[in-house]
């Protein structure tokens, strides 16, 4: 783990209140030679060293302690009181240049922070891919292991399991390729005019396996009125495909889904809910995070890497168009909700992302 020892505990409180104490001693020997001179030299070091492990407040309330201390004993009147501008000046040196030293160590605490998170990111992404792609190539294995045990009878069923592990895998490789290109800015959008009607019915088609094998009740509601949108179809049935997998998932078996889609001041509102095992408040601000799963110690058949949210609002916002997540907690079922522009959408020329 990086730097252990930088912490947001109480520790770099314990840590300046320690250094304080030293600073105290270490000035004990040379009062003498300064005499009533109100000296902050040892108690920068205090406030360094509660800075370094624990940022900013850490080190402001270094400051004020060192400055209470050193003001009561080694000055004259030990009245707590700053009676010369010598002192004034000494002390709103050591504020300002402490609040500094703070303020730094904490841009660089809050980037070690984000560091570890990374880190931990990766490993739980290196798990899932390890996992999602050791279960597929040991079914392909052991199909075709099965196939050529099959003697010379037409091995249809090892080969139907095959083609569809392959497919599982492609499509796995494809959404962490798209990751990347969204990552990097370099996605090409394919735009043209098409109706909302036909890019819920390609995303149904997606999504229908999975929605079937778990026995869900699947509802779509479309208005009857023709709305257009300018946008890359693939894509946008990529963004509603990816909610009804992450429904179907999500969703006991014999579960309810439904997909409405109306208009709404000039958008395009397509909705996804479902009766499932809802979103917990907590993990509700995260829910669109790369590599965020739902309950990792769930049943993990039907696999999963953790980006089909990401990737989908990425993608609707590369549309110029909103897409959140609603639910009432845990076991309350979630809603998913994706806005795209309607006219002013066919008024934007197609456009390449990232070039």
């Amino acid at each position: 783990m990086l730097a252990p020892f930088r912490t947001r505990g109480i520790w770099p409180y314990v840590y300046g209140v320690a250094g304080v104490i030293i600073a105290t001693f270490l000035r004990q020997p040379l009062h003498t030679w300064l005499g009533d001179h109100l000296s902050f030299s040892f108690d920068y070091l205090a406030v360094f060293l509660a800075a370094w492990t624990g940022g900013l407040w850490p080190a402001v309330t270094t400051a004020i302690l060192s400055a209470l201390v050193s003001n009561h004993y080694f000055t004259q009147d030990q009245s707590l009181q700053i009676t010369s501008l010598e002192e004034a000046l000494d002390l709103s040196f050591f504020v300002v240049v402490s609040f500094v030293i703070g303020l730094l160590s904490e841009t660089s605490l809050r980037a070690l922070t984000r560091a570890k998170q990374a880190e931990q990111d990766k490993d739980a992404f290196m798990a899932a891919v390890a996992h999602e792609m050791r279960s597929p190539l040991s079914v392909i294995y052991y199909a075709s292991t099965m196939s050529r045990l099959s003697g010379s009878e037409r091995p249809t069923d090892q080969l139907d399991v095959i083609d569809r592990q392959v497919r599982h895998l492609n499509v796995m490789i494809e959404d962490l390729l798209d990751v990347s290109r969204v990552t990097r800015g370099k996605i090409k959008l394919n735009r043209r005019q098409v109706d909302a009607a036909a890019i819920v019915a390609g995303a149904v088609e997606r999504a229908r396996p999975l929605i079937e094998r778990h026995k869900h009740q699947l509802k779509v509601q479309v208005s009857p009125e023709p709305m257009a949108l300018f946008v890359d179809p693939l894509r946008i049935e990529q963004v509603l495909s990816n909610l009804l997998t992450n429904a179907a998932k999500y969703t006991p078996d014999g579960g309810k889904i439904v997909v409405r889609v109306r208009e709404d001041g000039g958008q395009a509102v397509f909705s996804v809910r479902d009766n499932g095992i809802g979103i917990a408040p907590e993990s509700l601000p995260r829910v669109f995070d790369l590599f965020m799963q739902a309950e990792s110690g769930r049943d993990r058949r039907d696999g999963g890497l953790g980006i089909g949210l990401a990737l989908a609002r990425k993608i609707a916002e590369m549309h110029s168009g909103t897409v959140q997540a609603e639910s009432g907690g845990e076991n309350q079922g979630s809603e998913f909700v994706v806005t795209l522009p309607l006219e002013q959408a066919a008024r934007v020329p197609a456009q390449l992302a990232g070039v």
